[in-house]
């Protein structure tokens, strides 16, 4: 016998949202797996990527004054995990506010706890370092305040009126890609050359040719001092992939500048 319209019960799908979600909450997490979106964003595997990048870079700062080559690895691979937990987040479509936090505050602990290694292991670069630091964590979180007062969806837009530099960092991955990496790589250069061992890992002859014995820079300031280096291990392998490094990591300092300008800026307006 035919039911009254009065009588039928309304699918799950033609509820009201407030009914769906408490009347029918087994039905969608069972057809949820692991591997797509669900409703527990603190297990997300990119989520998941990123506490193991937290425990890994911990294990390097611990090591690094002990073991250099044990610390570079676990760095490394702290680094790997970087870029995976974004394409896993985006193959899964397990992308998170919570994540995107994750991944940008680890970013930074982790170059400032990097950073302030170097400086007590250099201590002639300790202010070097501290600037640097200092430079890293205050453009990126001006950048990320502007974003939230202007209700952008990420820190990473940027206006068509934004630094040439910084609307290509920001909107080109392999060039924004390359200027991380080379920073990350010329940092953990430095510390390898910290350590006798790992120092002496030796490089291309050839190319140890081409490096310069000292590297002086002079600006016609008074106050401002005059930069020196010399260039101690030119046939070891990590001056020469620090050597190679240099031009994305000024690239990378040059962003942070004009975030850094492009953000207060903004806040004055």
């Amino acid at each position: 016998r035919a039911v009254p319209p009065a009588q039928r019960v309304p699918p799950a799908a033609a509820m009201p949202a407030k009914t769906r979600r408490a009347s029918a909450p087994a039905v969608l997490s069972s057809e949820r797996g692991f591997f797509q979106r669900h409703e527990n964003v603190f297990v997300y595997v990119p989520n998941l990527i990123g506490y193991a990048r937290v425990v890994l870079a911990s294990i390097a700062l611990a090591y690094a004054f002990d073991d250099v080559p044990f610390a570079l690895g676990a760095y490394f691979l702290s680094f790997v995990c970087d870029e995976l937990d974004g394409r896993f987040a985006r193959m899964f479509d397990q992308c998170s506010e919570f994540g995107k936090l994750l991944d940008m505050v680890t970013d930074r602990l982790a170059t400032a706890g990097l950073l302030m290694v170097l400086g007590t292991k250099f201590p002639r670069w300790f202010f070097t370092c501290l600037a640097l630091l200092l430079l890293d964590i205050a453009s990126h979180w001006l950048q990320m305040y502007t974003s939230v007062l202007a209700s952008r969806k990420s820190h990473k837009e940027v206006g068509s009126n934004a630094n040439i530099i910084l609307r290509l960092y920001y909107t080109n991955r392999i060039f924004m890609g390359v200027c991380c990496v080379s920073a990350e790589v010329l940092y953990l250069c430095a510390l390898a050359l910290s350590d006798a061992k790992a120092a002496s890992v030796q490089g291309v002859k050839a190319f140890a040719g081409f490096l310069p014995s000292a590297v002086v820079l002079s600006v016609p300031l008074k106050f401002v001092p005059t930069f020196s280096m010399v260039l101690q291990h030119p046939d070891s392998l990590a001056t020469q992939v620090a050597a190679l490094m240099v031009p994305g990591f000024l690239i990378k300092q040059w962003a942070n500048v004009a975030q850094l300008v492009g953000s207060c800026a903004a806040l004055a307006e």
